[in-house]
């Protein structure tokens, strides 16, 4: 089960338990000696802000909090960069996380919530399509793992390639020098399994450029929306 769900908090208790798991078990940190800086994300409702501080003051008792839209951050974030001549907080920002994208623009810090717009594409989206693609082609994945496996795979071998055809081509003419293989761990038999990354690669985030791949409501390219906005 997921506490969040296309970026906004559905279960406020299991999102503490995350929370608390996060605070002492992975930053390893006493809340009441730290100041916390959260993310939330666009048109996050003044009622979520509340539940959020609520639980930070009174089940954790940090002594501040400042709660920051991903946006604006994001654009902060960008000033690290050698490329980056203007330190400044107007641009547009693509935020895509696991269960959500936005394209946002924003102006001197402020989000300009009127010319937001909603992509009901994310990773987890890329994650089901290269499960998909995977179980079309590969045999030797344990079925219960099939998922995991995805995951692995995306996050180890996936890219955005220039133009699909062309990629194509690539794997067809030298597949040797593009396809990897990934090696995971049977979950019941503790047996090794080996697969070829082939298509996969490419395919999975190419459903930002053509959703219709794994979203017949959705077909309209994330290019096209950030033209709009």
């Amino acid at each position: 089960k997921w506490p969040i769900r296309h970026g906004i908090v559905e279960d406020w208790d299991l999102m503490e338990r995350f929370m608390e798991q996060v605070i002492f078990k992975y930053l390893r940190a006493e809340p009441e000696d730290h100041y916390f800086l959260l993310t939330e994300p666009p048109l996050n409702t003044p009622e979520n802000r509340e539940y959020t501080a609520e639980i930070m003051f009174e089940s954790f008792n940090v002594p501040g909090l400042y709660i920051a839209v991903q946006a604006v951050l994001a654009l902060a974030a960008s000033w690290t960069s050698r490329q980056v001549g203007e330190r400044t907080l107007t641009g547009t920002v693509i935020d895509s996380g696991d269960g959500v994208t936005h394209v946002i623009p924003v102006a001197e810090g402020y989000v300009i919530g009127s010319c937001i717009k909603h992509i009901p594409i994310a990773g987890r989206d890329i994650t089901y399509f290269t499960q998909q693609l995977l179980r079309e082609r590969e045999v030797g994945i344990p079925p219960e793992q099939s998922l995991e496996t995805a995951k692995a795979v995306k996050e180890r071998f996936s890219y955005v390639c220039p133009d699909l055809v062309k990629e194509f081509n690539k794997y067809d003419t030298d597949g040797s020098k593009w396809i990897k293989q990934y090696t995971g761990v049977n979950a019941i038999s503790k047996k090794e399994f080996t697969i070829d990354v082939g298509y996969e690669r490419f395919l999975g985030p190419e459903i930002f450029f053509h959703p219709e791949f794994a979203n017949p409501d959705f077909t309209q390219p994330i290019s096209e929306v950030v033209d709009e906005v």
